[in-house]
């Protein structure tokens, strides 16, 4: 049984035009898209039209040797994009691929993290893939503005993107986390001379919307050409309306980190299906609704733009910067917070107490897992002990 870099290793040997291309390679150029090729394009590298080995070559030789990173399951993501990107460059499935496309825009003061790129293959095939959240404050701002906005800045990029191809050959779009519900929106509302070229849309463990998707311009259209993975404890994949047409994923990894899906087990090019969602990820998912429709979209929206407006001001940009601002400045930020006026901390207490409660299910959900899997094991070797026992 294989995770996706065993996948890459085991059979990358045939092309595109001799392999079609199937579930686990549309998530390998989801992933692809988290690595940072607008680094080379601001050293003035134009990588349009390079391949995927050229890309590596340019990149190590200006940013330096990629390396694998120390958790492949981290919250930085576009590390593992890097890494992902290294691991295909010397693969013949892969390395010859070329970038045909690719637009980053990351603005903190309006709240804007997006990426996309798009891939040509061997038999001319352009895929599209949409980089998920990065640990920019702008990119969580962004997700959590669909708990209030029909569309938000980022979905709008992703439309014009798509809008930019040309329809005289077959188009796959895919995307993981907020990348895969870009690429549903972008195909639900593009225009319609692309709708036939769209053979396939792919969605790894993408958030839904605050809206019933099924109204927009092509979805109907689209609907059967829409593949929607989540793992079995999925959160993300979960949250704000979805589609209920998905299936289950087996993972490696348990509870929130199975959203990483490195570790999601595949068996030849295919990925391992289980029955259906843990009891942590219908707990999470009936926890997030019901805090939803306790509030109104108004009171949503304040509540969102002052929680990031208190972030915002205390200078950080990336998440991931809270362990160096200081303990003064951290201790500032959680000031403001105890300010804010009851409303907003009622939106706090009943969010975080309700995720409190779905995160107790979880701990016992995987406990009871645990210790399931110890007893197997034990009855196990004790059946196997049996027969010595009774020929002596």
């Amino acid at each position: 049984m294989n995770n996706v870099f065993g996948y890459i290793d085991d059979r990358s040997d045939s092309l595109f035009s001799e392999q079609p291309l199937c579930e686990v390679d549309a998530l390998v150029f989801a992933w692809l898209s988290y690595f940072e090729i607008e680094k080379l394009d601001n050293l003035g590298l134009d990588c349009r039209n390079l391949t995927l080995s050229q890309v590596v070559e340019k990149a190590e030789q200006s940013l330096g040797e990629f390396r694998r990173p120390d958790k492949l399951a981290k919250l930085i993501s576009t590390m593992t994009g890097a890494w992902m990107l290294k691991q295909v460059s010397d693969k013949a499935r892969f390395k010859d691929v070329r970038i045909g496309d690719y637009r980053t825009v990351t603005d903190h003061e309006n709240g804007i993290q997006f990426s996309a790129t798009s891939y040509v293959l061997d038999n001319g095939i352009e895929v599209v893939s949409f980089r998920g959240t990065d640990t920019s404050v702008a990119g969580w701002k962004e997700d959590c503005m669909t708990t209030f906005s029909r569309t938000i800045p980022s979905q709008d990029m992703a439309l014009d993107f798509v809008n930019a191809r040309e329809a005289s050959h077959p188009i796959i779009i895919a995307g993981h986390s907020k990348g895969g519900n870009l690429a549903i929106y972008a195909a639900s509302e593009c225009r319609a001379e692309l709708v036939p070229v769209i053979t396939d849309i792919y969605n790894y463990d993408g958030p839904g919307f605050c809206y019933d998707i099924g109204t927009t311009a092509n979805f109907n259209a689209i609907r059967d050409r829409i593949h929607s993975y989540v793992p079995g404890s999925s959160v993300f994949g979960m949250l704000m309306k979805h589609m209920d047409d998905y299936v289950v994923v087996s993972s490696m990894n348990a509870g929130i980190m199975q959203h990483y899906a490195f570790y999601w087990k595949i068996e030849g090019r295919s990925f391992v299906l289980q029955k259906g969602r843990n009891m942590s990820s219908r707990s999470m998912d009936a926890a997030f609704n019901q805090w939803l429709d306790e509030f109104s979209f108004e009171e949503r929206k304040a509540f969102v733009e002052t929680v990031f407006t208190i972030i915002e001001e205390s200078g950080v940009k990336y998440f991931d910067e809270f362990t160096s601002i200081g303990f003064a400045r951290m201790r500032e930020v959680f000031s403001k917070m105890r300010k804010l006026d009851p409303q907003k901390k009622k939106m706090i207490r009943t969010f975080f107490g309700k995720l409190m409660r779905a995160s107790e299910k979880e701990m016992i959900s995987s406990a009871a897992g645990f210790f399931g899997k110890v007893k197997g094991t034990v009855a196990t070797k004790v059946q196997g002990m049996l027969p010595k026992w009774q020929h002596h």
